[in-house]
């Protein structure tokens, strides 16, 4: 079934979704570079979800 696939935070990745610790929710890569002003890479993307919460 579509949106079966969720992640231990509830997030579904066939969506394109993933779990952002420093936001604490689940975001899509590309919509959370462009709403934080960084590049939509994936070491972007992971950098910033594993850096501290400010």
């Amino acid at each position: 079934m579509p949106g079966s696939d969720r992640d231990a935070h509830g997030c579904i990745p066939s969506a394109g979704y993933l779990w952002c610790e420093k936001s604490a929710r689940c975001e899509r890569p590309w919509e959370l570079a462009q709403a934080q002003g960084f590049e939509a890479s994936q070491a972007s993307v992971e950098a910033y979800c594993t850096s501290p919460k400010p």
